[in-house]
């Protein structure tokens, strides 16, 4: 696949990083898909067993009580519905946020957002990578979270205002990582240094970066700093080359 046909290009692409991809657009679409097409489905089913169940004609006055009926809980379902879609925006959103902060790394950092993940968790839930960073001499993994303020990190566990996520974002990025590996596994064999990163695009995180073992956690504000500041590992240029195919490939899933 040529890579030049997928790329979106900052306007001065030998002065900052080269991106790829659209970010927040899986979120949106999955969370659409996840939320309304199980509630129109049963909307389908509930009147084909209504139909079967009621085989006689009935009058205008039962159908119109019946079809205002219908119309309520109708209603009910996709007020709840639009509230679950609205933190997957949410998420979309903050997706945004932390893409035009990566999209400001210099020249020779690729930057990739929304990359099919693989397996059954690639279908449900968790549908891709939220970003991919590859440098010449390091590459990251980062889930970025839309939390409102303030986020803690206590004993190791992150807190959004003083409760525990019901998912611990720790685990999700470092799960992420070893998928992102697992996908590269053609090209390195051996193995390759991905490093996790946890973002806050709200810069809800009381201090702008923390760190839980191998897992970098930071306000976006500070983002591109950790990547900057972050250990380094050379990777040679034709495996770097190699990766990005693979990355650019799999914006197609």
């Amino acid at each position: 696949m040529d890579t030049e046909n997928v790329r979106i290009f900052s306007s001065s692409p030998e002065r900052y990083a080269s991106v790829y991809g659209s970010p927040g657009s899986r979120v949106r679409f999955i969370g659409f898909f996840s939320i309304y097409s199980p509630f129109l489905l049963v909307v389908f089913v509930a009147g084909w067993l209504l139909s079967c169940a009621i085989p006689i004609e009935m009058s205008p006055v039962v159908a119109v009580i019946l079809f205002f009926a219908l119309i309520g809980v109708a209603w009910i379902a996709f007020n709840s519905a639009g509230e679950r879609f609205e933190a997957f925006l949410k998420g979309a959103r903050g997706e945004e946020i932390v893409a035009r902060e990566l999209a400001l790394l210099p020249g020779g950092w690729d930057v990739f957002h929304g990359i099919a993940r693989s397996g059954m968790e690639g279908v449900a839930g968790s549908g891709d990578f939220d970003h991919i960073v590859v440098g010449s001499d390091s590459m990251f993994i980062v889930e970025t979270k839309n939390w409102e303020a303030p986020v803690t990190l206590e004993r190791g566990v992150l807190k959004v205002l003083g409760r525990s996520p019901r998912r611990s974002p720790v685990a999700q990025v470092r799960k992420a990582g070893l998928d992102l590996a697992n996908i590269l596994k053609e090209v390195m064999p051996d193995g390759i240094a991905v490093t996790p990163i946890v973002c806050f695009a709200s810069n809800g995180l009381t201090a702008d970066r923390e760190n839980v073992d191998d897992v970098c956690i930071c306000n976006v504000r500070v983002l591109r700093k950790a990547i900057q500041e972050s250990p380094k590992t050379p990777i040679d240029e034709n495996k770097r080359q190699l990766i990005l195919d693979i990355l650019v490939k799999r914006m197609s899933f």
